[in-house]
């Protein structure tokens, strides 16, 4: 699968996504609406803007119309969809294109893509527990793993043969 190539990043100050979907609404006369869940899985749209020099934006020309054919090929792109970046299989929607001339000599790319969250890489029960080791200690949680993480990688490889 192509990859998104390097330095082509998305900026992060104008990303955004919109919701995963999946949940039906029906409208009950007098009384509460109700809700049922349609689908599980599914993609996420995500609006994406590169901020590209001349040189960037020739190898994006390039990789946009001769490696993913204007966006009919899947390719892989660092995103952010609840988990930090990381490499997503995308698909740019068609219509959403457009590329622009700044006032000096960078283009801004624009587009949407469709990719899948990578929470769905997670079960229900490792959902459920970062929700508790969240609930217990909080904004700490990061200083707690990342302590373990030390403990486990460095601090207990002490043998020395």
């Amino acid at each position: 699968m192509p990859t998104l190539p390097t330095g082509l990043t998305p900026t992060v100050a104008a990303y955004s996504h919109g919701g995963p979907g999946g949940v039906m609404r029906t409208e009950v006369s007098g009384g509460a609406a109700r809700y049922a869940l349609d689908y599980g899985r599914g993609p996420q749209q995500f609006n994406v803007t590169l901020i590209l020099d001349k040189l960037k934006f020739s190898v994006w020309t390039a990789f946009f119309h001769h490696i993913i054919l204007k966006g009919a090929i899947t390719f892989d792109m660092p995103l952010d969809s609840g988990f930090g970046a990381e490499a997503h299989a995308v698909n740019i929607l068609p219509g959403t294109y457009s590329a622009s001339r700044t006032g000096g000599t960078a283009m801004v790319v624009a587009f949407v893509v469709e990719a899948e969250s990578k929470v769905y890489d997670m079960t229900a029960v490792d959902a459920a527990a970062l929700i508790d080791v969240y609930s217990t200690y909080g904004d700490d949680s990061n200083k707690l793993l990342d302590r373990l993480a030390q403990f486990a990688n460095v601090d207990t490889n002490v043998l020395d043969f």
